[in-house]
């Protein structure tokens, strides 16, 4: 009986016992409830942050496939496979909006001495004209400064090809007016002035026009470099004075630009000689045109 009526009991209490246990349940079921949306918040967090990095890893590592496409591009450069030649990467541009030159991480401890040639796969860059023993300075072919033999791969026809300050126009010059030169021709290094080898690829004419005063042809082109978006350069051994005989070699030392600069004089030189020569063919082209005429 006793039995019995404890179970009557219990039963009869045990919706007290639920209701007074009731509050615990629900500050457990609460607590349970934040500490899963605390947790759940803390790895969305984390994974949020993991996927970050890998992003971040992803684009870097897209970056550095580009990097590496570009730099065997540039080393496996047909231009003149044989010649000796060193990888530099652009580490600063010249600030002056007047002066063309870019610092690579190259100097005189790697060998680069005043003068050096510069190019990419695309073709000529300019001139080393300064070094010291970790990096060195480099003249590009669009500084005003800048002159630069070529010739028309098509017809042979020699020339010089001047910067302006704009990345994408030369100045060719010392073009004869009856000269066959056209829109679309493709100009390289022709080796004169001793300077930058031969072959070099540099530009493609992209105006020919003529000036009744000027017994020139006013000749703009298109340097083949893409000046703005280039960061890797291949430097190439090559001194040869101009004699034509080649020079010893440079020892590694500190450099300033004046014998780069002497060395743009010569070729200044050069030019005024070879349109002094040209003129005076032009006038005596004239004059026997006259004299042919007078005789009839």
């Amino acid at each position: 009986m006793l039995s019995d009526f404890r179970y009557y009991l219990e039963t009869a209490l045990y919706p007290v016992l639920v209701f007074a246990d009731a509050p615990r349940q629900v500050s457990k079921a609460v607590s349970t409830q934040f500490k899963s949306r605390a947790e759940l918040i803390d790895e969305n967090e984390k994974l949020a942050s993991e996927n970050f990095e890998l992003t971040a890893d992803l684009m870097r590592l897209h970056s550095l496939e580009q990097e590496n496409a570009a730099m065997r591009k540039l080393l496996n450069s047909p231009m003149h496979e044989t010649s000796r030649r060193t990888f530099a990467e652009i580490i600063d541009v010249d600030s002056d909006p007047y002066l063309k030159r870019v610092v690579v991480n190259r100097g005189t401890g790697s060998g680069v001495y005043e003068g050096m040639p510069v190019i990419t796969d695309e073709g000529l860059v300019g001139q080393v004209i300064s070094a010291n023993y970790a990096y060195s300075r480099v003249l590009l072919l669009i500084d005003p400064s800048s002159s630069i033999p070529v010739i028309d791969t098509r017809n042979q026809v020699r020339a010089i090809a001047t910067g302006n300050g704009s990345h994408d126009e030369l100045i060719i010059t010392n073009v004869p007016r009856s000269t066959d030169i056209q829109k679309g021709d493709i100009l390289t290094t022709s080796g004169l002035g001793g300077i930058f080898p031969e072959g070099y690829p540099v530009a493609i004419v992209t105006d020919v026009g003529f000036s009744e005063s000027q017994p020139f042809a006013l000749v703009k082109a298109k340097p083949l470099v893409h000046i703005d978006t280039m960061r890797y350069v291949l430097m190439v051994w090559y001194k040869k004075d101009l004699d034509g005989e080649n020079s010893k070699a440079v020892a590694p030392k500190e450099r300033t630009d004046s014998k780069v600069m002497l060395r743009q004089d010569k070729i200044k030189k050069l030019i005024d000689s070879m349109t002094n020569t040209r003129l005076q063919n032009l006038h005596s082209a004239a004059s026997d045109g006259a004299i042919a005429d007078g005789s009839e």
